[in-house]
This record gives structure tokens, C-alpha cells and sequence, in this order.
């Protein structure tokens, strides 16, 4: 009798370990498969069918997605930013999958992965319906909205970050779409799907002067204290680096405020290719700082592909050197902090059932320039707004810094770029903005970035 009755707590101690395998292996499927689709396995998808995901809220709380229960059973989701912050926040449904947030933390949203492992193992195990966890952004839903307003027809993208935290404020991609009708949305021409701001591929132009400035400043101080003739262009081996202007004699200053060609084309050069690629790779170019999106890293040619026209072209954002918008505005927060970038992070919280609550610090990141360098760069990048090509970009009673960019690309009229910070004396906003095929960055970028600076402000 006692063999017998050993042996069936055998069998059901044995029944139970399986089950808990079973039911631990579905965050793994999940972070493969998640928001069903072709592929899904059907067990997981009955499984999400009965757990309410999780709400995505804004810094200050307001809804930015949600589950509604359907009359017939399960829940549908609730965008209520609609398509100005889809690239964010994603899309959850049976018949189109998942993508954005509602993808990458899927089993965050399910109470899958995270949370208060007793509450989520006793549901599991009884098959009563779930609740997931809830996620809170750094974004704030009103800039949000009022960025993605600005941008709505003028194809580009807008980061605003906090440089001294690397909290995300607002980050939006036009074309977007409407995260409700996703099937209406794919394969359309100028990929509105496609998340321009962390994933766009974009040559800089003269933004990029900044890191080449920084570079001198750093490792060949001398030649910051030298006069420069700009004559309208500089050959490189035969090569012409063509200039916007004839700017005759400039030093330091006047270079940058004026964004010469020919200087910085002489500065990348003194540099040599080793030091530039090291360079862009302290601010973060080329480098994956880990964040819960998909993010284009950005690239800087190898040594053997920098000859000296292609070095000269490098160092003023052209050639084959590519940022996304948000690297771009990293590079302006490291200006804005000292020399410090801090690591750009999205999500402040999660919490959930149970009273789980896990919270998101601030970290260092990179540090591409000493306090010393990014203090002249600061008044450079003031210099730009006040006097320079970035006037546009000023406000009234506000100092502003910062750099505008005019990149050719071989697609058509050049991109239009600015990168700033406000306040110049202690800077609480950092803004990249890029508008496709929009010619000057002076005209067109500066004065949407000094109308997101005055909301982001207030």
C-alpha cells in the first residue's frame, strides 16, 4: 500500500515539474513569436488570448495603450496617441502580429517575464485568466503629440532626450500609421512602418562637424588656434571637396559657425582615418547601447576605405558616414553634458499584480570629451543660433546651441538637419531633427527644432 502510494506522488510530483517546465519555456517562445501570426504556436496563442496585457503609460500616467474586453470574450488593444507614437509604442493583433514595444516586451506585457512570480505561477497553474504587467515610458504623451503635429507631411523624424538623464521625451517618425489598421499599411511606398528615428540611416552632413571638432580639440589643440584661407574648395589627391561658400580666412570659430567645408575637410585630414573612426566611436557611432527597440547603429567606414578624399568627405558628414536621429541627438547631449553621454533609455518602470514594481535608473554611458572641450563646443554651438547658420533656431529670452546640416545624398535634394540644446547655461532639452530631401538645414530644421525646444521647455 505505502510502494503504491509512493509511487502515484512519484507520478504527480513527475506531472508537476513537466507542467512547470512546460509553462516556463512560453516566455522564450514568446520572445520569438509574440502577438501570434503563421508562426505562432497555437498553445500560446489560447494562452495570451486569456491574459489582459498590460497598459503602456507616459511619464506623467496618461494611457498610451490598453486591453479592452470584447463582448464575446478576450480583449483588443487601445492606442489612444493613435499614429503619433505607433513607431513607439508598437501594435498588438491576431491577424497582423506585433511590433514596437507591444513586440520587444511582449512577455513583460503578459506577466510572462517579470513580476511577482507566485501570482503569475499560481494563475498558470489554476488556468485562471492573467493579468499582465503595466509599463511606464520616459515620453511625455503632450510633446509627443505636438512633435509628431509638426512633422505630420514633411517626411524625417524627431528625438528630444534629457542630457543629463538620457530619458527619451519624444521621439516620432512621419510617415506613421494608424496602429489599429496595420494591414493598410504594409508594403505602401515611403515605408511608414519604418521607425525613422531610431532606425533611419541617414548621412549627417555638417552636425557631424561637432565630432570632428571635438576631435581637434582634443587631440590637436594647436590647430584649433590656426588660420584657415577657404578659397571655396579643397582638393584631396585630385579629388575636389566642394564648399557652400568662399569664406576666405577663418579660424576656429568662424569655421564652425559658418560650417566650412574646406577647414573641417583640413581638420579630418590632420586627424588621420585611425583617430576618426576612434573618434565617432566614443559618441557612440557604431555602438549598440542596448534599449528596448531595434536601433540602426550607425556607420563610420573602415581604415582601408578612408583615403584621403574619403577622410576630408568623412569629417564634414558625407561620404559614407550614416547616423539614425537618435545618435544624432546623443551627440548634441554630449555637448549639452559636459562631455558626458548618458546611456538613452525608454521605459522608467514596470509594475504589476502582487505589488511588483521594478524602476529604471539613469546610467552613464560614453564620455567622448573632457568638461574643457565640451564647454568651448557649447559656446561654438551658441555661436551657430546666435550669429551663425542657426539663427533660425533662437528663441527669445532663451539661449540656444546649437548645429545645422545640409546632407547631399544621392537620392535626391539634400536632408535637412538640426541638433541643439536649451537652456545653453544648464541644458534641460537636447533635439534632433531631419527632414527628408528639404535642401537647407538652416531654413527648414532650425525653426521646427526652436518650436520643440519652446514646448519641450514649457
Amino acid at each position: 500500500m505505502k510502494n503504491n502510494v509512493r509511487r502515484l506522488a512519484y507520478v504527480i510530483f513527475t506531472g508537476l515539474v513537466a507542467i512547470c517546465v512546460y509553462l516556463s519555456l512560453i516566455p522564450y517562445y514568446l520572445k520569438h513569436v509574440p502577438g501570434g501570426g503563421a508562426l505562432a504556436d497555437p498553445r500560446i496563442t489560447a494562452r495570451e488570448s486569456m491574459i489582459k496585457r498590460g497598459s503602456i503609460y507616459d511619464r506623467a500616467g496618461r494611457v498610451l495603450a490598453r486591453s479592452v474586453p470584447q463582448k464575446g470574450g478576450g480583449f483588443v488593444r487601445e492606442y489612444p496617441l493613435g499614429s503619433s507614437a505607433a513607431h513607439l509604442i508598437g501594435y498588438y493583433s491576431i491577424k497582423a502580429g506585433s511590433a514596437g514595444l507591444e513586440r520587444t516586451r511582449a512577455s513583460v506585457l503578459l506577466g510572462l517575464d517579470e513580476g511577482n512570480p507566485l501570482y503569475s505561477l499560481l494563475n498558470r497553474i489554476t488556468g485562471k485568466p492573467g493579468v499582465g504587467n503595466d509599463i511606464i515610458l520616459t515620453i511625455d504623451a503632450g510633446l509627443q503629440q505636438y512633435v509628431a503635429g509638426l512633422l505630420n507631411g514633411q517626411k524625417g523624424a524627431v528625438v528630444v532626450i534629457d542630457p543629463a538623464t538620457g530619458a527619451i521625451l519624444a521621439s516620432a517618425s512621419y510617415p506613421s500609421f494608424d496602429p489599429t489598421r496595420v494591414l493598410d499599411y504594409m508594403n505602401k511606398p515611403d515605408s511608414p512602418l519604418l521607425d525613422r528615428a531610431l532606425q533611419g540611416a541617414y548621412p549627417p552632413g555638417s552636425i557631424f562637424k561637432i565630432v570632428t571638432a571635438a576631435g581637434i580639440l582634443k587631440d590637436l589643440p594647436g590647430m584649433a588656434g590656426e588660420t584657415i584661407h577657404c578659397s571655396g574648395e579643397l582638393e584631396v589627391n585630385g579629388f575636389i571637396l566642394k564648399d557652400n561658400a568662399v569664406h576666405g580666412n577663418v579660424d576656429f570659430q568662424e569655421a564652425f559657425a559658418r560650417s566650412c567645408n574646406v577647414a573641417f575637410g583640413r581638420y579630418g585630414l590632420a586627424l588621420g582615418a585611425k583617430n576618426f573612426i576612434n573618434l565617432a566611436g566614443t559618441f557612440g557611432i557604431s555602438v549598440r547601447p542596448g534599449f528596448p527597440l531595434p536601433l540602426y547603429p550607425g556607420y563610420i567606414p573602415r581604415v582601408d576605405e578612408l583615403s584621403g578624399p574619403a577622410l576630408a568627405s568623412s569629417a564634414i558628414g558625407q561620404g559614407k558616414v550614416l547616423v539614425s536621429p537618435l545618435q544624432a541627438a546623443l551627440v548634441a547631449c554630449a555637448v549639452a553634458n559636459g562631455g558626458e553621454i548618458m546611456k538613452p533609455y525608454l521605459i522608467s518602470r514596470y509594475s504589476g499584480p502582487g505589488g511588483f514594481a521594478k524602476t529604471f535608473r539613469p546610467e552613464k554611458w560614453l564620455m567622448p570629451m573632457t568638461p574643457a572641450v565640451a564647454g568651448v563646443l557649447k559656446d561654438e554651438m551658441i555661436a551657430v543660433v546666435k550669429s551663425g547658420t542657426g539663427r533660425a533656431a533662437a528663441l527669445p529670452g532663451i539661449t540656444v546651441a546649437g548645429k545645422t546640416g545640409s546632407a547631399e545624398n544621392p537620392h535626391g535634394k539634400s536632408h535637412a538637419w538640426f541638433v541643439g540644446f536649451a537652456p545653453a547655461e544648464q541644458p534641460r532639452v537636447a533635439v534632433a531633427v531631419v527632414l527628408e530631401n528639404q535642401g537647407s538645414g538652416g531654413a527648414k530644421a532650425a525653426p521646427l527644432a526652436r518650436e520643440i525646444l519652446r514646448r519641450a521647455l514649457e
